[in-house]
């Protein structure tokens, strides 16, 4: 079976039916692998947070003589390196609920970064990309954990309220990570001096104020012996956002748990600079610094963007027209220091609209908008021509890229090209 094939497929019912022994690539490879495998979940940020325990392990694994392996929805397909696997390496899987929803065997490290309801969709025997019910959903998730033994480890998203709801059901060792101290897991806190932890205690840290650090500025502590430790500080980390933070806070649990010494931890973290088209910085022109966020394809990862800059914002949104609703993403603009609004697209309008519509509701101001053009050339210097330095150019269109571009890709690709382009006509 594969993953598109929902387990009601009426073939594949009738098959179980009459006996056959229904499975899929991924259930296989979990029951074979010779060596540890970490399974990372979640509806937002398992790419991330794959990609960066991936690199972390590269580098401690390699003081072991072992290999690091990244496979499942990034990488590569596991059983292409399922032969070379020996028992001191460590496979790291980038995994959905549709290929967990048939899991009889969970992994050995399991990391789900959040569960919503953003994979849900409406009854529809031709299309298999749903699943019938959320409680089908978690269900499907938590197969990534829940047929541990006592020696497996689950790490858990504490900011997210249905981990916190299945915390309680883990088998095995438990590590919750977030925006809060953990007495066995990572946090993440402002940072406003150089023993606070963010506990408030005074036997601890003094009983800072952890909230009185500068803009910007956080250091991520963890307790994984006993312990708190600090674990690396913000401006060591080339990634922005607070929810890049939580990603980090999950991978250093993972890779520690599998292994990995401290100093490859925080290498592989400062090191790391997030995958392509996600916050993806692109370079510094007259001082504007510009960022392809393309694989924002709806609002909830461009409203996650804004929140990633305190600098004003040249946000270029728009696109294709899914019927999203853009009310929560208007409010967002209008909280946030947001230069100027390029609109692109046949969302264009509406996002415009939604935005005005929101000034009268919440008494603000409207940023200035303006239309950004058809071509990505055009976009990008009418964009440059509305910042500032000091300030960020943002391509996070909230929108799929149809009609416009064939894919997020290549709107991404055009976007780095054009601003490639007009910083190289600043020299």
């Amino acid at each position: 079976r594969s993953p598109g094939l929902p387990l009601f497929e009426p073939n594949l019912e009738r098959a179980a039916q009459a006996g056959v022994y229904v499975t899929s690539a991924m259930r296989l490879f979990i029951e074979l692998c010779p060596c540890t495998v970490i399974g990372v979940t979640g509806s937002k940020g398992k790419g991330t947070t794959s990609s960066l325990i991936h690199r972390i392990l590269q580098l401690s694994q390699a003081k072991v003589d072992g290999l690091a392996y990244l496979g499942g929805n990034i990488g590569v397909a596991p059983f292409e390196f399922y032969r070379d696997l020996r028992p001191d390496d460590v496979v790291i899987l980038e995994l959905s609920s549709f290929q967990l929803e048939d899991m009889d065997r969970s992994v050995d490290i399991a990391v789900v970064t959040n569960i919503t309801e953003d994979h849900l969709a409406a009854a529809d025997p031709l299309n298999p990309n749903y699943h019938k019910s959320r409680a089908e959903y978690v269900t499907a998730k938590t197969n990534l954990f829940r047929h541990q033994d006592n020696n497996g480890i689950a790490i858990l998203n504490c900011d997210d309220p249905t981990s916190r709801e299945l915390s309680g059901a883990i088998p095995g060792q438990l590590m919750m990570y977030g925006s809060e101290p953990q007495s066995c897991g990572a946090w993440f806190v402002p940072k406003s001096g150089s023993e606070d932890c963010g506990c408030g205690s005074d036997s601890c840290c003094g009983g800072g104020d952890s909230s009185a650090g500068p803009s910007g500025a956080y250091t991520i502590w963890w307790n994984v012996s006993g312990e708190k430790e600090l674990l690396i500080e913000s401006d060591r980390i080339q990634v922005r956002g607070l929810h890049n933070l939580s990603n980090i806070c999950a991978a250093a649990l993972a890779a520690h748990a599998a292994g990995a010494d401290p100093e490859s931890i925080v290498a592989g973290i400062e090191g790391f600079t997030g995958l392509e088209h996600r916050l993806e910085y692109c370079g510094t022109f007259q001082g504007v610094e510009y960022y392809d966020d393309s694989f924002a394809t709806n609002p909830d990862p461009t409203i996650i963007a804004l929140r990633a800059f305190d600098e004003p914002v040249v946000l270029i949104a728009g696109g294709a027209d899914k019927g999203a609703d853009y009310t929560q993403l208007a409010q967002e603009i209008l909280n946030r220091n947001i230069r100027a609004l390029l609109v692109i697209g046949l969302t264009g309008p509406k996002i415009r609209a939604a935005v005005e519509a929101a000034t009268e509701r919440l008494h603000k101001p409207v940023p200035e908008i303006i239309d950004g053009g058809a071509k990505m050339s055009e976009i990008v210097q009418n964009a440059a021509a509305k910042a500032q330095p000091g300030d960020v150019v943002l391509l996070s269109t909230a929108c799929a890229s149809f009609g416009m571009f064939p894919n997020y890709k290549v709107r991404g690709n055009q976007f780095k090209e054009e601003a490639r382009k007009l910083g190289e006509s600043m020299k």
